[in-house]
Order: structure tokens, then sequence, then C-alpha cells
């Protein structure tokens, strides 16, 4: 099968979801012919081949000088209608959501009488909702209407793959031909690796509980809310700690704030920011800390639940997440969303039952292990891919 890729972003540009991209890519690529297509981003070759696939960086006319790196949202590459127009794929692959190089890329696969594939992370940008609006409504999807040009590519392709139940449930609006697509895990990174345990690097000892919570400080990620309840509980939980681990610039006015908190409840000694941490210790607090603390705000995909099982580590995870994989005191414990007392409150429980951890961990990872790889996710497309093509 011949698959053609087009996305706006793609390694080595570091991020979730042109990794997640890559990855992707490099699977497809194990028993089919992969092309990918972007913006031309950084100053490199044109023309690449990388991990058994061909990548193209095609020109970006909203780049006429060639400025590298262009870190810019907004592309536009003409010339993508034309390699899709004549490069024989059977299938084109559109990431991660309906861009203006996607809709080229669209027209020439209809011309040429392909398939089309939408494959959506975030229909709309959730984090900078929340930046402008200091919140978000959980159910913003139900209320959300695809634009007028919009509804014209949604309701023609072939096949939708979102990450979440929310926008499924809106795609199907426009397209019967809707499905979930997890965002996987590369095994391999968690099986074949020892990550170092970073609690010594950091004055943590051993025996000390800690309380993790991994990503970005801001306010769609809500440490704010998991300070505020630990801060809420800390007296009733002796010797533990809350790590965070991620950038601290992104939303400045929320990483006062925290620290303004911490002051105040005198837990100087008991809450402790990382900062960015290169990735083996990322994995380290994974599978060294006691349980993840997942106080989102609004949450698609889920992946860091993913990444926490696999680590042998349980989750304690806001209800919104999307869609939730937990199931109570199975693997892992949720809270009702924005809610500190609630959270207080199931943090106590988790730390009173940790022997349960092991037993928690271990569920969350079978799910892992059957559904959330990328082997699994490759077999998906190819079966759906199948069976599009071989449509009457």
């Amino acid at each position: 099968m011949k698959i053609a890729i087009v996305t706006n972003r793609f390694y080595p540009e570091v991020g979730g979801a042109e990794t997640n991209i890559y990855y992707q890519a490099c699977s497809l690529a194990k028993q089919h012919e992969v092309a990918v297509f972007c913006p031309k981003r950084i100053d490199a070759a044109d023309y690449e081949k990388l991990s058994g696939f061909e990548l193209f960086r095609l020109k970006d006319w909203k780049n006429p000088n060639g400025e590298y790196p262009n870190i810019k949202t907004e592309t536009f590459m003409p010339s993508v209608f034309f390699k899709i127009l004549t490069g024989g794929y059977d299938v084109v692959m559109y990431f991660p959501a309906l861009s203006k190089n996607n809709m080229l890329g669209f027209l020439a696969a209809k011309l040429s009488g392909k398939k089309n594939v939408l494959c959506c992370f975030d229909w709309l940008d959730y984090s900078q909702i929340i930046l402008q609006t200091g919140d978000i409504d959980p159910n913003i999807m139900e209320r959300e209407e695809a634009r007028w040009y919009q509804k014209i590519f949604l309701k023609r392709f072939d096949y939708i793959f979102a990450i979440s139940n929310k926008e499924i449930e809106f795609f199907k609006k426009y397209n019967r031909n809707v499905g979930y697509s997890p965002v996987p895990i590369r095994l391999e990174e968690y099986d074949n690796f020892d990550a170092p345990n970073p609690r010594s690097k950091y004055g943590i000892e051993e025996n000390e509980f800690v309380f993790l919570s991994l990503g970005r400080v801001c306010r769609i990620k809500g440490q704010d809310i998991a300070l505020k309840a630990f801060a809420e509980v800390a007296d009733k939980l002796p010797g533990s700690k809350f790590v965070f681990v991620g950038r601290q610039d992104y939303d400045p006015q929320i990483t006062s704030e925290m620290k303004a908190l911490i002051k105040q409840n005198g837990l100087e000694d008991r809450v402790l920011f990382t900062g960015m941490v290169q990735r083996e210790e990322v994995i380290g607090w994974l599978r060294h800390s006691d349980i993840h603390v997942i106080p989102v705000r609004f949450m698609n995909s889920g992946a860091v639940v993913v990444e926490s099982w696999i680590s042998g580590t349980p989750v304690l995870q806001s209800d919104v997440v999307d869609p939730n994989l937990v199931q109570e005191d199975v693997n892992g414990y949720t809270f009702r969303r924005a809610d500190v007392s609630h959270l207080a409150e199931k943090m106590e429980k988790a730390f009173q039952n940790r022997d349960a951890f092991p037993d928690l961990a271990r569920e969350g990872e079978k799910l892992v292990r059957e559904k959330y790889t990328y082997q699994y996710l490759t077999n998906l497309y190819v079966k759906t891919f199948e069976s599009l093509i071989n449509q009457v």
C-alpha cells in the first residue's frame, strides 16, 4: 500500500504531536510505502529518507524569505497539491487538524480517486481558549459548529480518526465514518531502559512518598488545583512531597501564584519544581514516584495516563480526561474537575492505600500493552484503509 502523510509540523521539531506522527510513519513504513509532506520549517534538506519513509519539506509561501526555524502556526505549501495528485498514493492521511495544506491535499486526492483520512488530535486550541478566558467548559464540543467550508470537507472524508470521545461525537455530526485513534507509546522506551532514579538529585529520600505532576505548568493542566489540594491535606500526609516536573515559563502568572501559595502554607521543603528536564529524567520520575496526579481542567487523549501505567505507577486524575481510562479502585482514582477538596480527599485515600499501588498499575499496564502501542495503531489504520480501498 502506498500512503502519504500531510502534516503542518514534523520531526525533528520537538513536541508530542510531531514525535507521535514520526513514529506512526516509522511503524507504517515497516510494511508499506510511506511519504511525509510538511512545510519547510528548519534549515535542512528538502528531501530525506528517514527510517524507511520519504520526507518532503515543501516551500512555505508564508515564509518567503526562508527564515528558519519557523515556529509560526500558519503555513501554506501549494506544491503539496501536485505531489498528492501525481504521487499515485492509495491513501492520504492528514494531521493534526483541517489546515489549508490538508485541504489542498484533500482536493488532489479526490481528483485522483484516492482515499482521504483525517487524523485529528485537537479540533480547537483548548490551551489558548483557557489562556484567554481563564477557564474552559468541559462540554465545549457539544456546542461547537464547524464553519461552512469545514463542513464541506468533513462530510467528504472517507474516514476520520479522533483521539477523544467528545471530538468523535463532534465529527459524527458531519460524517458517519469516525473512529477512535489511541495515542500510543513506544514500549521499547520503557521496557528496555533502566531510567535512573531522580530522587537523590533533588534530596528526596527513598522512603518519602512522592506525588508527581508531569507537564508544563499552566492553567489548562491544573497544577494549581493539585497544589491547593496538597496544601489542604498536607498535615495528614506525613513524609510526603509533591514534585512538579516541567517548564515554568509558559504561564508565568500561575507559576507565581503557586509559589506564593507554597510560601503562605510553609511548604517550601515539601514542594519541588524541577523545571524542564531531559526525557530520561521524565521516565525516571514516572517510574520512581508513588502516584501521578493529573489535575487537568481539560485534556484530550490522556497519553500521560498511559505513560504512567507502563512505568508501573498508578494515577489520580481529573474526570475530564477524555477518554477516561481509569476505573476507580481498579487501575487508579479520579476526582471531580477543579474540585480542590475532592482531590485532597482522594490524595489522602491514595496515601493511606499505597499497598494497592502495584495492583492498580498492573491493571493499567494490561490495557496499555493491549491497545496503546504503535503496532496496535498501525494495524487499526491498515485494516481501515484496506476496507476503504475495497469498497465498491
